[in-house]
């Protein structure tokens, strides 16, 4: 899947990396991407000027909401156009600092009653991704949705991001949310030209697990076992060891 925004101009790795440090300020790199929920070794490469591409604007999003300096200013270094960005207008790959998908995985996934294994933990922008035994599916992504309000636009312009280029059509994509609302909207969305397993599942803000899940309408046909593997199964009460 390919990036769903071209920079505007030719990127200018010294300029990007002068405009990050002082996005970071007196902090570390690796404060500041725990913080942005980044790798330190994302960051790093960045400062030391060893990547020739633009970050998404997803990922300078995820900068600006902890920078020292503005969303704008991040855009313009990587050679985007500062006038066709709002704050508000990039969609659900960011993961605020009160709540990480990993809080609500683990503990979920740790009750199911089918194995798995965490193959990706969602650092440098991409999903975080599980393999799980048996499956119809090869692998199991999950991208957190922080928005208040998320359209079939955002949702395919999130599936066609540069982070999503590592999901294959034989896998799953697995949207994660907190609101009540948003998960309405999104689990009535018709991706019809999609082939890929999507679902939305709700986080309970009571204990922080998978509540409900629900697949979209895809072009994929669901079989039998794609009801077995998913969140909201209680194979186990107890937590058991990550295995396959």
């Amino acid at each position: 899947m390919r990036r769903n925004v071209d920079p505007d101009y030719e990127f200018d790795k010294d300029r990007f990396a002068e405009v990050l440090k002082a996005a970071i300020g007196d902090r570390s790199y690796s404060a500041f991407g725990k913080e942005a929920d980044i790798s330190f070794g994302y960051i790093s490469k960045y400062i030391n000027k060893k990547c020739d591409v633009s970050p998404t604007v997803q990922t300078l999003k995820k900068m600006a909401k902890v920078a020292k300096v503005t969303y704008a200013e991040l855009l313009e270094a990587a050679g985007y156009d500062s006038n066709k960005y709002d704050e508000d207008d990039i969609s659900a790959t960011m993961v605020n600092s009160e709540w990480s998908p990993m809080n609500t995985l683990l503990p979920t996934l740790c009750r199911t009653g089918f194995k798995w294994q965490f193959v990706s933990d969602g650092t440098a922008g991409a999903p975080l991704c599980a393999k799980v035994e048996g499956a119809p599916f090869e692998s199991w992504y999950f991208i957190p949705v922080t928005k208040d309000n998320v359209t079939k636009e955002d949702i395919l312009g999130i599936l066609g991001s540069k982070e999503a280029e590592v999901i294959s059509p034989d896998s799953k994509v697995t949207f994660l949310t907190a609101n009540k609302d948003v998960y309405n909207q999104m689990k009535d969305v018709e991706l019809n030209l999609i082939s890929l397993r999507t679902s939305v599942a709700l986080v309970d803000q009571n204990d922080g697990l998978i509540g409900e899940e629900t697949y979209l309408k895809t072009s994929v046909n669901l079989v039998n076992e794609d009801g077995v593997y998913v969140l909201t199964d209680k194979g186990n009460d107890t937590i058991s060891p990550l295995s396959l």
